[in-house]
């Protein structure tokens, strides 16, 4: 009987399958209930979201409707504010039109009228002249002293037919006060007569008055209508503001054509308007000067008391008194745009509409009560608000009747659809549970029980194929072990036992039972030189984290040899994380090991070799002689690879081979007469064959190689060394001759290419200097040659004219002298050490000037504190540039500068000729290359820059030592 069948069963058992079944039991209610709670939840939720939609809805619902009617509003007063201001304004442009009609008219009546005599006038007390005739339709009026003056007569009677249409048109137009003519003679014909010398002081200057001098044409034949601001007028009519235009007769400025407009009727037309039973409305000027307002409006904007007479509100401005509302509105009513904004007038809030009049840039403001705008609304949203109650109560009945037939229908297909698969589902599952992996479940339903029948079923299918997979990988997994060429270990790392396999003792020449499995064991194997290092690695392993141990080290074999063995375990850890067991595989990799060793013998080789090349071949440079060079190439050819003697032989311009560089020769030079590769090292031994008694003696040289040098397809010559009987070259020393062999054809080959180019450049100068010579003191002799024949003739036929000869020789002379010391300069300039570099580059400014005609401009500071080589080279770099302006530039003046700074001294050379695009060199010129490469060798900095047609300005900095 089993331990189990046997065990009484405890307390907690029946209870667990009292519990169990009553789950079973149970399972469909539990789902009924289950469903019946969450549609319960469901409709609780969807009830509360739809009452709280229904009330943000009529909340929303409601905003929308408060705002839309007050933008409504809102766009109703705006339009009515813009209307009211156009109207005003049309009002006020009537007068305006009046004026240019009058000044437009007054030219055509001149010229189908003759102008009348002027009538007859009278003086007043005071001086001024008038017309006193009883039935004139205008006053006239000249001020005292100026009755005499023919402008002003001609201004009486040029005017004299505006008095057919002044009067007119002040009865056409009703808010017109008055219309009058003003000359430039302070002459004033004024509609409707009023008895003007009466009222205006007979000293009163027009011209000087703002209606005249603001009106005043600014170009030629301009007509612009100017309004002034408002004003109380002295003759009776009230607030009033002037409209003035320049008149002309026959294209001659004569005066301005006024009219002043009454703002009484306008004044109280707009105090009488109210947008709303509260509102009101104000008319400001371009400064805020109340022109009509109501006077509740002035306390509401004030918030105090406002003055009542017209000329103490007109000194009022709204947008400059401290207790104004409209203060901080002042920039957005004053740029004559319409708009409408909310304002908070002293605690009150309105709503305020504004509208420019834009011909005279006045504002006018309309301002309602928010309260009264509010209440406009509020029954809009209590009608709103009705509604969503209504149905909202309806809606939320109709869904607690859906919710509770779908509980009812949700009861049904749970029993359905759901109960009776998880029942199936039980089933089978306590069946595969017992080790039966064959059940299978029904596949007829198309929902999610049937794909989850489909996958069990697909399941068990594959635990079975798993398992019988798993059967063979084992079986595979043994036979592998066996034939592995790797040992298998395994340790218990807490009673020290190891499992050693057949195989790992194998590796070490063991048979199974030579060696005891225990850890002492593989610690007695370790090479001395690697059992601390190895045991620390494993002892620190072991007391980590780590999952993966890796190591390598060395095993002692039987036959007493040492094996390179690589270890990799995995680690098995307890709760805690200690390390309990250790299972790996050791791996022989003495082969991989000796085959490093070997490489790394190989490199330390190849690096000794490139360093004996390099030894060989630093001392070489390119500014000593080829012979120099290739002696030290040969000798070092003896040092670096033992040879008793090393030669170098070069083929000269004849073809014959010569002795190029020697090492542990004698040091005087030999020919070889046979030349070729074939017969050089031939040649050698006869030649020191020769020599006899006169060579060094050395041991016997039996072993000799014969290196060719070779650059660019062509022979250059030959290394020769000469070894001892018993050396033997192997493939390294080889190489190393041939490397030395390539630089050794470099250096010749470098020395060709210096010797032509420095062949070159001489020829180069020569030419140069031939070209100089022929062009300038060539032409000057030749020129002294004819003037000495001239002057023979002369001298023989008319004497007196031999001295104008003789002096146009001596400025030839003196002429090509100075071209000579030109030359002479630029080839070889004096000593900068002794006239120092300012004096340097004043002879070069004279050679410029005596040698190409150019105008050049000296500005140099004392001598700067330069070393020699830095001076030499800014004179070098001067010369180039100079050289570059007379060969490209076709210029006619040269600056040259040398500036010296306390951190700096700069040479500046500028010129005044075509320029260049310095991104795009000229082909061929190496001019700005060869002055930075000179500025660079002294640590200074040069800079090119021109522009095409701007010239060409050339700067180096040099900082002070």
């Amino acid at each position: 009987m089993s331990e189990a069948a046997s065990r009484p069963p405890s307390s907690l058992e029946p209870r667990q399958s009292l519990l169990t079944g009553r789950l079973r039991f149970s399972l469909a209610t539990r789902i009924v209930l289950a469903v019946a709670l969450l549609i319960v939840l469901l409709g609780i939720a969807v009830t509360v979201a739809v009452m709280r939609g229904f009330q943000e809805t009529q909340r929303h619902a409601a905003s929308l409707a408060s705002s839309g009617v007050e933008h409504q509003i809102e766009q109703r007063l705006a339009a009515l504010t813009v209307k009211e201001a156009d109207l005003s304004e049309t009002r006020l442009l009537q007068a305006a039109a009046a004026t240019r009609v009058v000044a437009r008219s007054w030219d055509s009546l001149l010229q189908r009228t003759a102008a009348p005599q002027g009538p007859g006038l009278l003086r007043t007390a005071s001086g001024a002249s008038y017309d006193g005739t009883p039935s004139r339709q205008a006053d006239v009026w000249i001020r005292r002293g100026m009755a005499q003056d023919s402008g002003a007569m001609r201004d009486v009677r040029d005017s004299q037919l505006l008095d057919a249409v002044l009067l007119p048109l002040v009865q056409e137009t009703p808010d017109t006060a008055a219309l009058y003519f003003l000359s430039r003679h302070n002459v004033v014909r004024y509609a409707p007569p009023i008895g003007l010398q009466g009222l205006v002081s007979a000293t009163l200057e027009f011209t000087r008055q703002p209606i005249y001098t603001r009106a005043l044409p600014t170009t030629p034949g301009e007509r612009r209508t100017v309004w002034s601001p408002p004003y109380l007028d002295d003759a009776g009519h009230g607030l009033l503001v002037t409209a003035s235009t320049p008149a002309y007769l026959k294209g001659e400025f004569r005066g301005i054509i006024g009219a002043d407009v009454s703002l009484t009727s306008l004044s109280a037309h707009l105090s009488s308007l109210k947008p709303t039973p509260g509102g009101f409305v104000v008319l400001l000027d371009v400064q805020g000067r109340v022109i009509a307002a109501p006077p509740r409006a002035l306390r509401v904007l004030l918030g105090q008391a406002a003055p009542q007479s017209v000329k103490a509100r007109l000194g009022l401005s709204l947008f400059q008194h401290p207790a104004s509302a409209l203060r901080s509105l002042r920039v957005e009513l004053t740029q004559r745009q319409s708009g409408v904004r909310p304002l908070d007038a002293h605690g009150t809030p309105y709503l305020l509409s504004h509208a420019p009049l834009q011909a005279l840039g006045w504002t006018l403001i309309m301002l309602s009560p928010r309260d009264e705008i509010v209440a406009q609304h509020a029954s809009v949203v209590r009608a709103i608000t009705r509604d969503a109650d209504q149905t909202l109560g309806w809606t939320v009945s109709a869904l607690l009747i859906c919710f509770l037939l779908g509980l009812v229908v949700a009861e049904r297909l749970a029993h359905a659809g759901i109960i009776r698969p998880i029942s199936g589902l039980t089933r089978a599952s306590r069946q595969v549970t017992s080790g039966n992996l064959d059940v299978r479940l029904p596949e007829q339903a198309h929902d999610e029980f049937g794909i989850l029948s489909r996958t069990f079923n697909t399941m068990l299918a594959t635990l079975q194929q798993h398992g019988r997979a798993l059967r063979r990988s084992q079986d595979q997994y043994e036979l592998a072990v066996r034939g592995s060429n790797d040992g298998l270990w395994e340790w218990n790392v807490a009673g020290g036992d190891v499992y050693y396999s057949p195989r790992w003792k194998g590796m070490l020449g063991y048979g199974s039972q030579d060696l005891e499995d225990h850890l002492g064991t593989w610690e007695g194997l370790l090479h001395p030189d690697d059992r601390e290092r190895v045991l620390r690695h494993i002892a620190q392993h072991v007391e980590g984290p780590g999952d993966l141990l890796e190591f390598e080290g060395r095993l002692r074999h039987r036959d007493g040899t040492y094996r390179w063995i690589h270890s990799r375990a995995a680690t098995q850890r307890d709760a805690e994380g200690r390390a309990v067991r250790l299972a790996g595989s050791h791996t022989d990799i003495t082969e991989r090991v000796e085959a490093l060793q070997l490489l790394e013998q190989r490199v330390v080789a190849r690096t000794r070799d490139l360093e004996a090349l390099l030894a060989v071949t630093r001392d070489l440079t390119y500014s000593a002689s080829l012979q120099d060079n290739l002696d030290r190439l040969a000798q070092g050819v003896v040092q670096a690879t033992g040879a008793v003697t090393a030669t170098v032989l070069l083929a000269d311009s004849t073809g014959r081979p010569s002795v190029g560089g020697r090492g542990a020769l004698p040091d005087h030079a030999v020919t070889v007469q046979e030349p070729g590769e074939a017969s050089e090292a031939a040649a050698l031994q006869n030649w020191e064959a020769s020599q006899g008694a006169n060579l060094p003696a050395t041991p016997t040289q039996d072993s000799v190689i014969s290196v060719p040098l070779v650059y660019g397809g062509r022979h250059l010559g030959t290394l020769h060394a000469t070894y001892p009987v018993e050396h033997v070259l192997d493939d390294t020393e080889r190489q190393l001759l041939q490397g030395i062999a390539g630089q050794a054809a470099v250096v010749v080959e470098n020395a060709r290419l210096f010797a032509s180019a420095r062949d070159h450049a001489a020829v180069e100068e020569r030419q140069k200097l031939a070209r100089d010579l022929h062009d300038s003191v060539s032409q000057a002799l030749y020129g002294i040659a004819l003037g000495g024949r001239t002057t023979l003739r002369q001298l023989e036929r008319t004497p007196d004219r031999a001295p104008e000869s003789v002096r146009y020789m001596l400025s030839l002379a003196e002429a090509a002298l100075a071209e000579m010391r030109a030359l002479i300069f630029e080839l070889r300039p004096e000593s900068l050490e002794q006239e120092g570099l300012s004096m340097a580059l004043a002879k070069l400014a004279s050679a410029l000037q005596a040698r190409h005609g150019l105008v050049v401009s000296l500005d140099l500071c004392e001598e700067p504190a330069l070393t020699i080589d830095t001076k030499v080279a800014l004179l070098r770099i001067a010369q180039e540039a100079t050289h570059n302006t007379v060969k490209h530039a076709s210029a006619s003046s040269i600056d040259l500068h040398l500036n010296c700074h306390a951190d700096r001294v700069e040479l500046v050379i500028q010129d005044d000729g075509e320029g260049f695009d310095p991104s795009q060199p000229r082909e061929g010129s190496l001019g700005q290359k060869t002055m930075r490469e000179r500025a660079q060798a002294v640590g200074a900095t040069c800079t090119v820059t021109s522009e095409r047609g701007r010239g060409t300005l050339v700067c180096v900095r040099v900082p002070s030592t």
